[in-house]
């Protein structure tokens, strides 16, 4: 094949600052030199050294696998702009022209090299493996697509960390790094709380579509399934560029640097705050208030904060607040202040404790979807127990029961 000139390359330059694209372009540049050819066979068989560690191909050799993910996840003018859906024609017109230089170095048949160096039959350059959807779509759009196809395909999927993950976690020092195994719960898999659960999801539909949003507190007893929901809402609303990036309290003051990191990118953020709570002494809650309303630094119309408590005010309230009620005619400006933090959150959704029959349903449809084979009776009276024993009413509790009867559901089965 022709040489591929790096230096003509302006958007896509930065996929061959990559090791193994230069060992790639090094062995095409060079494989006809009858001096070198003992060094460039060691270099052919390290390629695949390193990109059986690299890469699990799915569809066509390692090496296009290998490639695919390079320019799936490369961030540039053209790749941002159509995640954003605003790719300018000239911008469009350069991605056209690398393009298609890319499409020859991805469909570059190895099997004449392959065969001079003994290596036909198990070449990772030559041979693939099973397929999936996504890596087929890629695959077909660099084996015989066009620029148009490519745009189309960040647009919908995006580009860098953000195609390759949903759910994320803030580092000070690092920044976002991807949740390879997030929480595959779903809104299915939740009993009961079904006006909770639809709030949830009206307000999340509203911001996907770009439509004036709440930020939301989910407020609650513990074990009743308010971070579930939040989660579920990811698993739900993936497919439509939802991300969501989980933050501690300790992280708030971090928010400005998680703004410059997503708030040009053609996503919609969820920012996670789970358990979110705060002690007398504590005065982040400030900064945070100035997040939710009225800071100089607002945040992006792309981000929304969802968080849950276990306390109705999230600031821990004492006895010497109720002194200080009891003592004025009016609630101190303290107490307001405390109280009006979670007034800046536009909707809360209280999660109550489910009584019996709800925590008895929910033990039945956890039972269900594990097809645990023990009698209704002796599942209702094994739950009674369980809650008498440990910790009550609660979703967590029914789901903590359920694991321990999935192990025991043999012996049950026996006796009866």
């Amino acid at each position: 094949m022709d040489k591929v000139n790096i230096e003509e390359f302006i958007l896509y330059r930065d996929i061959f600052e990559d090791d193994i694209i230069r060992i790639v372009l090094n062995l095409l540049e060079n494989e006809s030199r009858k001096d070198q050819q003992d060094l460039l066979k060691s270099k052919y068989y390290l390629l695949q050294s390193l990109l059986l560690k690299n890469t699990e191909s799915l569809v066509g050799s390692y090496w296009q696998r290998y490639l695919s993910e390079k320019i799936a996840c490369s961030e540039n003018a053209f790749s941002l702009a159509c995640e954003r859906e605003k790719p300018h024609k000239n911008i469009v017109s350069i991605a056209e022209k690398e393009f298609r230089m890319i499409q020859e170095l991805y469909n570059y048949d190895w099997t004449e090299l392959a065969e001079k160096w003994g290596d036909k039959d198990t070449s990772l350059m030559i041979k693939g493996k099973r397929k999936d959807r996504e890596s087929t779509r890629i695959h077909q759009i660099l084996s015989n697509g066009d620029i148009t196809d490519l745009r189309g395909y960040y647009t919908e999927k995006g580009c860098g960390i953000f195609s390759r993950f949903i759910a994320f976690k803030w580092h000070e020092k690092t920044g976002l790094s991807g949740i390879q195994n997030y929480d595959k719960i779903t809104f299915e898999d939740l009993t009961g709380y079904d006006e909770q659960k639809k709030q949830l999801m009206e307000n999340t539909e509203y911001f996907l579509e770009g439509k004036k949003t709440n930020n939301i507190l989910l407020y609650g007893d513990r074990g009743t399934g308010k971070s579930s929901s939040v989660k579920a809402l990811l698993n739900k609303y993936k497919n439509r560029k939802l991300r969501m990036i989980e933050i501690t309290k300790d992280q708030i003051c971090s928010f400005p640097e998680i703004i410059k990191t997503i708030g040009q990118r053609g996503y919609r953020f969820i920012i996670f705050i789970d358990d979110l709570s705060f002690e007398e002494f504590e005065t982040e809650y400030k900064y945070f208030k100035a997040i939710l309303e009225g800071g100089l630094e607002v945040k992006p119309e792309n981000t929304v904060i969802y968080a849950t408590s276990n306390r109705r005010n999230i600031i821990k309230e004492t006895w010497k607040d109720q002194d200080e009620i009891d003592n004025e005619m009016h609630i101190s400006d303290s107490i307001q202040e405390k109280i009006s933090l979670v007034d800046r959150f536009g909707i809360t959704i209280t999660y109550p404790s489910p009584d019996k029959n709800l925590f008895l349903r929910i033990v039945s449809d956890i039972a269900n979807k594990e097809q645990v084979q023990i009698s209704e009776d002796t599942l209702y009276q094994e739950a009674m127990k369980w809650e008498m024993r440990y910790h009550g009413f609660s979703g967590r509790s029914a789901r903590q029961f359920m694991d321990y009867m999935v192990s025991k559901s043999n012996e049950y089965k026996v006796a009866e």
